[in-house]
């Protein structure tokens, strides 16, 4: 007889905030865990919000830019593990979060073009109308290939889609954008989420992009953290 095996079950917040500290304090900052639960380094806070997927591998992720002040905008983005473990998906999960999304915030703190790069409205691979800070483009592929992640640090996509992102945005001063394309043979799926939401006119252009196609499932990610509007 065959037992059937059962699903995992998603992390607690808390556990999955344990996982996070010493990743954290890699990049920087020291990162103790509070009632919340939330990870604190100064003002800043990070918080696990409740899931939008049934997937237990992805995590919904909130950095407060002053938790002492609810009125402060967060950034919100979203990141997925691929291990079959709890603990090795998360991991996976807040890594890539960590590579893309968190080091724009880290480096909008520090200014010092360490943790990601700056980009003027008038520059090459630049956001027209605003001051862009870059994240890595992280991901993985069946073969090996990072044939999609080079190409979002190449082509810088996003200067691209800025027309169509823009009316997207719902804040006057600090924007978070992710994108992402995974594709493997006839399966494409690509998205933009600002402030942690979709955005499909965006995913559409995104999708109608000279990325790199393969056989083989691949995917990319990046995050583009809008701070201006720039003059």
């Amino acid at each position: 007889m065959v037992v059937p095996q059962e699903t995992p079950q998603a992390l607690p917040a808390e556990r999955v905030l344990e996982i996070a500290a010493p990743m954290l304090d890699a990049v920087g900052g020291s990162w103790r865990l509070v009632d919340g639960p939330m990870l604190r380094s100064g003002s800043l806070g990070i918080r696990v919000l409740p899931s939008d997927s049934d997937d237990y591998r992805h995590l919904d992720l909130e950095v407060l830019l002053n938790a002492d002040r609810p009125d402060v905008p967060t950034i919100v983005d979203c990141s997925t593990g691929l291990a079959a473990d709890p603990v090795e998906a998360a991991r996976q999960a807040i890594q890539a979060w960590i590579e893309t999304c968190l080091v724009t915030v880290l480096e909008m703190v520090e200014q010092q073009g360490r943790l990601a790069n700056h980009f003027r409205s008038g520059d090459e691979g630049g956001f027209r109308g605003w001051h862009a800070i870059i994240g890595s483009a992280t991901g993985w592929s069946v073969d090996g290939s990072h044939e999609k992640q080079q190409w979002f640090a190449e082509r810088m996509p996003w200067s691209a889609l800025a027309d169509v992102i823009t009316p997207g945005l719902d804040r006057p001063h600090l924007n978070g954008i992710r994108l992402l394309v995974g594709q493997g043979g006839d399966f494409t799926e690509c998205e933009v989420r600002i402030n942690g939401r979709r955005h499909e006119p965006s995913a559409t252009a995104l999708a109608a992009l000279d990325w790199p196609r393969s056989e083989r499932f691949g995917l990319a990610r990046t995050f583009v953290l809008l701070v201006g509007p720039d003059a």
